[in-house]
């Protein structure tokens, strides 16, 4: 597929035609009937910086993960457009600090994609550039909602609209308004992004029958795969460097499991780590549960530990500092510092369906778990590297041990899987400057 078929130069913004203004007028009907019978995406609307104002970038990153994953790309537009305030938009109010700590200066706002929260957002910040980074390349086609509202505000104020690393879950949309969204407006969606940028030609092709312009879609392949590079990385870098240079310095044992959810899986690790702790009684465990905000399931998780005996500390009640020798196991019930947690780690777990590229980038060697879910947002990376033979599934905690024991004894095993890893991972490696040749000139020719 062409790198650039279109002259943005030569590309007014399109203004919406007889048949989008109907059927927008038809939606905004149903979502006032559906705000008088108690719409819950209403009343949520709130800015970091409620003063702010001017010209801006606005950029849709749904997780902290992704925000990690697409942070090259960002980095590169906010270098091309420093006139620009960026503003991270998001349901997501537990994310905010750490949207704004990876992101010095940025807006958070939050809003569940209401229309009149996208005319308040462009009245006070007009948007000279929309990012979508990932998903949804269709509406409601994740577990998150990026309204076509703020998609039509943008284009209204004249914004370029680019999708990043796209990629289609198959979602269906999960409430009726949604529904209606996505089948009276899905093809108004399409036709409203200036360059559509996909992981791989079948999603082009998918877009392509559902309404997308062929000549604004560029394959550019899995950004993720350059974002796990943190050359120059150094622990001074992090949000707690102190407890993270002291583990490093302390040569401690240390496997790091993220994300680990599920009941089966952490009782798996827990009873690896069990066993890991009769040859190394030293060892620590930092476990990184998903969603930590989620208080009955973080109970359950301290309940369990507390089963196991294990000496365990929560990272929200403690200070940035040394670790106590007698902790057994560090909970990381903190929102974005996962990903720095990595570079303590002799070995890494990563939970079923999560980021399994985070502690590769580290050079760190990987235990997974099987029964991935083809529709979660890690399955294409994971079935990328499941198919080369680079990810080492273990089916039981006799195996996790087994291999965690490998890692921490630095066996020519581990050394040929990392060998082997690191090939595999520079071949795939190059998607960040096909995006930015996608995008260059349209982010130029935004409005000054």
């Amino acid at each position: 597929m062409p790198e650039a078929v279109l002259d943005p130069a030569r590309q007014p913004v399109a203004r919406a035609g007889l048949g989008e203004a109907l059927r927008w007028r038809g939606f905004r009907a149903l979502e006032q009937l559906s705000d008088w019978r108690g719409n819950n995406t209403q009343g949520v609307f709130t800015l970091s910086d409620p003063d702010a104002r001017g010209p801006a970038m606005w950029l849709y990153v749904t997780t902290i993960g992704e925000l990690n994953a697409v942070a090259p790309m960002l980095d590169w537009l906010r270098a091309q457009r420093p006139d620009l305030r960026p503003v991270l938009i998001t349901e997501h109010a537990h994310y905010q600090a750490a949207y704004l700590a990876r992101m010095p200066g940025a807006v958070v706002c939050l809003t569940r994609g209401h229309s009149e929260d996208a005319r308040a957002l462009a009245q006070r910040l007009p948007p000279a550039v929309l990012a979508l980074a990932e998903i949804p390349c269709l509406p409601s086609d994740a577990p998150c909602r990026f309204s076509y509202a703020f998609l039509r505000q943008a284009r209204r104020s004249g914004a370029r609209t680019l999708l990043l690393n796209g990629w289609l879950y198959h979602y269906a949309p999960p409430a009726r308004l949604d529904q209606i969204e996505r089948r009276l407006l899905e093809r108004d969606y399409l036709r409203a992004l200036d360059v559509l940028c996909v992981q791989d030609a079948a999603t082009a092709d998918h877009l392509v029958q559902r309404g997308a312009p062929r000549e604004r879609l560029h394959v550019t392949g899995n950004m993720k795969f350059d974002a796990m590079q943190r050359p120059g990385w150094q622990v001074s870098q992090a949000r707690s460097p102190r407890l993270l240079g002291d583990l490093l310095a302390s040569g401690r044992p240390t496997v790091v499991a993220g994300c680990v959810t599920e009941l089966p899986e952490q009782r798996a690790v827990l009873g690896a780590f069990a066993r890991l702790r009769e040859a190394h009684p030293q060892a620590l465990l930092i476990l990184a549960p998903r969603h930590p905000e989620n208080t009955e399931r973080l109970a359950a998780l301290l309940d369990l530990l507390r089963d196991q005996g294990l000496v365990t500390a929560r990272r929200s009640e403690l200070d940035d500092g040394p670790l106590p020798a007698a902790v057994q196991c560090l909970v990381l019930d903190t929102v974005g510092e996962l990903r720095d947690f990595y570079a303590a780690a002799q070995v890494a777990h990563v939970g079923v369906d999560h980021n399994v590229l985070e502690p590769l980038g580290l050079g760190k060697p990987l235990t997974i778990q099987g029964g991935w879910n083809t529709t979660y947002p890690s399955y294409p990376v994971y079935r990328l590297l499941h198919d080369r033979g680079v990810l080492h599934t273990c089916d039981d905690e006799s195996a996790l041990c087994a291999y965690w024991l490998a890692a921490l004894a630095q066996s020519p095993r581990i050394a040929d899987d990392l060998a082997r890893t690191e090939d595999v991972l520079s071949a795939m490696r190059g998607s960040v400057a096909r995006h930015q040749a996608a995008c260059a000139a349209w982010v130029q020719a935004a409005p000054r």
